[in-house]
């Protein structure tokens, strides 16, 4: 049975999808076979489908890498919040490292005085192996106790030209367990460290020194006292006082 071309054309998509009874799909094959304009139309419909699954497809591999950059920046993010977590966390670390230094190296112990071995009044003419030559009042300190501090004042007194001072060992000495080392472990067991800047005093006259701790020391000076405080400790005198 002969079919015209217009229900062909209608039977094309069933005779694609190879639902067409199969004595109608014979005739559909058979008109293909000697109508040209039927035929080019069943190639059409035959590749639109690849054409279909190819764009699909297209559109698929679009959405896919579309989907990879959104992850990328997402974690491209992420790192950059756990690197600025990091970082914030380091410069806490830091200024609490910091905070704990700054007070630990301005707060100050009380230095023990019977870690002081000796006190001597030297006359030095400017010559010798003493590096800090002059006349003074040179202290001897046990050199496994470290003192990061040493503070004076001058008083004059009804015995004469007195000497007030202090040592103190910073909190963070203390904590590392600072003790003299090399030379200056040896020049404080040779007894020419001083009192005043290096712990020298150069006062004419001196008849007394008189230590006293530094948190009393510190007390006093706040206090802008000029006498002599009560428990400051005799560690030297004149030899004709």
């Amino acid at each position: 049975m002969k079919l015209p071309c217009y229900l062909v054309r209608d039977l094309l998509p069933l005779y694609k999808d190879d639902v067409c009874e199969p004595e109608t799909a014979a005739d559909v094959r058979e008109h293909l076979e000697g109508c040209t304009d039927c035929r080019t139309l069943w190639e059409a419909l035959q590749t639109a489908a690849p054409l279909e699954e190819a764009v699909d497809h297209a559109k698929a591999q679009e959405q896919a890498a579309a989907l990879r950059r959104v992850k990328h920046t997402q974690q491209k993010k992420r790192v950059l919040i756990v690197l600025a977590a990091v970082l914030a966390t380091l410069c806490a670390v830091y200024l609490g490292l910091r905070l704990v230094y700054d007070y630990a190296n301005n707060t100050y112990l009380d230095y023990d005085v019977e870690n002081i071995l000796k006190v001597e009044y030297e006359e030095h003419p400017g010559e010798g192996d003493n590096p800090w030559a002059g006349d003074g009042l040179y202290i001897t300190l046990d050199p496994k106790a470290y003192s990061s501090l040493a503070w004076t004042s001058v008083l004059d007194t009804e015995e004469g030209t007195v000497l007030l001072f202090t040592l103190g060992c910073s909190l963070w000495h203390h904590w590392l367990g600072t003790t003299w080392q090399g030379g200056e472990a040896d020049a404080y067991a040779r007894g020419i460290c001083t009192t005043g800047g290096y712990g020298r005093t150069t006062v004419e006259n001196l008849t007394a020194a008189y230590y006293l701790p530094y948190s009393a020391f510190e007390t006093w000076v706040e206090q802008q006292k000029q006498e002599l405080p009560e428990d400051a400790v005799l560690v030297w005198q004149r030899d004709d006082q």
